[in-house]
């Protein structure tokens, strides 16, 4: 990420993921960047702070976890990094099971890692030291990828 860049840490809540939200739709329009890519950016976010907050484990040293978020400007959309300190949590891994023969038989599990992983290009997760690290791009072509 360069000098451009927007960044800002949030708690890890249903409230403040909702502010987070809130934040990139006004940094992308400050930008007058397209609605897609917004979107996208929003969408992809969105999914990686539900993860945090619904299914990682919390940390133990009874510090507050957070997510910090920093978007920047790219000449084909917006680079992403998130960083979250909860525990280990890699979304680029390959997201099982196969696709439901009906609505019944659907498991809801994975499926929003499908749309992260849709949506996001150059998608990359490393451990950093106590920091779960997640960068990617969203190109304004408005192209999704198959997952």
């Amino acid at each position: 990420m360069d000098a451009s860049a927007e960044t800002r840490t949030f708690g890890i809540s249903s409230g403040e993921i909702s502010a987070l939200d809130c934040w990139i739709e006004a940094v992308g329009a400050r930008w007058g960047a397209c609605a897609r890519t917004v979107f996208g950016a929003r969408l992809c976010v969105a999914e990686l702070a539900a993860n945090a907050l619904e299914h990682a484990v919390a940390n133990a040293d009874g510090v507050p976890d957070h997510i910090t978020v920093a978007l920047d400007r790219c000449a084909d959309g917006i680079k992403v990094e998130f960083i979250d300190t909860r525990g280990p949590f890699d979304p680029t891994r390959e997201v099982a099971g196969a696709p439901a023969v009906n609505l019944e038989s659907a498991d809801p599990r994975g499926r929003g890692l499908r749309l992260l992983q849709a949506y996001a290009r150059d998608l990359a997760y490393r451990r950093d030291g106590l920091w779960n690290r997640v960068t990617f791009r969203i190109v304004s072509d408005g192209r999704v990828q198959r997952a």
